[in-house]
């Protein structure tokens, strides 16, 4: 497409003190003919671009409209180019993005080019937990194009009991949670969070809505988010004992109080109740040592003495 093209000519022109036609033709895989007409495009624009004749000649910018691409530090070019773009993939626009990077690279001075090449080959970002399913792909390419152009839609929601249920919703935004999609939209039920993989059918209608102004999703979910945490009751202490190097993966499932240093870990956790408590517990086995309430340390010993007996059972079968 011309405005594509007019967009890498501008890059190129940008990264170097003049081009030649030829180089340019070449660059963009056109002839020197439509090189010309895209400068005179270029110009009527208001873009001062300019041609100088002679062996040292050829197509430039101004140096003023030049410094502004060209002022790019190391660390900001390395953060636009870090590796990983499976969000964006997600949503249908993985490739838009790389031919984004394209026309970027196509635009910096051969340092900057350095610098953004070496953080692609050196950090690389995959926000995919072990064994997560693939997004519903067809579904978010949907949900985003009804998100862009503020379109309602009809939902076939099944919601964490197994429950469907239909639903007419204003989709506001969508926010990628450690890889789970998340629908914000707003219902006849007030705003709603819909897991984007619980949509089992969705269906994009003719009407539109009219979205707040004032309305930021970014804002949104960190409030709903905040509210969740703050929701969650953790009215069932449990002391345990635990290595120091299992902090950091014990603060990650509930908050931890530390009571003591001295030998190990001495912890005070927070569970929403007994069942919650007996499951971590168990779960983790001997990398934690229970010190307190006594009531379930006895309720783990039942526990693992019914467990014992139905794999003995199963294995004199």
């Amino acid at each position: 497409m011309k405005a594509d093209r007019l967009v890498s000519l501008l890059l190129l022109l940008q990264s170097a003190p003049r081009r030649t036609a030829r180089e340019l033709a070449g660059r963009l895989e056109v002839c020197q003919r439509t090189i010309y007409r895209d400068v005179d495009a270029l110009c009527a624009s208001g873009v001062p671009v300019f041609t100088e004749r002679g062996v040292d000649g050829g197509i430039a910018l101004a140096d003023g409209y030049r410094r502004a691409l060209l002022n790019f530090g190391d660390e900001e070019i390395r953060a636009l180019f870090v590796s990983g773009s499976a969000i964006l993939t997600d949503l249908g626009l993985g490739a838009s993005f790389e031919r984004a990077l394209e026309k970027l690279r196509g635009g910096l001075g051969d340092v900057q080019r350095r610098a953004a090449e070496h953080a692609r080959k050196r950090i690389h970002i995959d926000q995919r937990r072990w064994n997560q399913a693939d997004p519903p792909l067809e579904k978010l390419a949907l949900l985003r194009r009804a998100v862009w152009d503020d379109r309602r839609v009809d939902l076939r929601y099944e919601d964490r009991r197994r429950a469907v249920s239909m639903r007419s919703a204003d989709p506001f935004g969508l926010v990628s949670k450690a890889g789970v999609w998340y629908l914000i939209a707003r219902t006849a039920d007030g705003m709603r969070s819909f897991r984007v993989d619980r949509i089992l059918e969705v269906n994009e209608r003719a009407d539109r809505f009219e979205r707040p102004a004032a309305f930021d999703v970014e804002a949104y979910w960190r409030e709903t988010a905040a509210k969740m945490l703050e929701g969650q009751p953790r009215d069932y202490p449990v002391v345990m004992l635990a290595d120091r190097d299992a902090l950091e993966q014990l603060n990650g499932y509930c908050p931890c109080d530390i009571l003591d240093e001295r030998e190990g870990l001495l912890l005070r956790v927070g569970f929403s109740g007994k069942e919650a408590a007996l499951r971590f517990c168990v779960a983790w086995g001997g990398r934690i040592r229970l010190i307190e309430p006594s009531e379930l340390a006895e309720a783990i010993v039942e526990y693992a003495k019914e467990l014992q007996a139905t794999y003995a059972a199963a294995a004199l079968a």
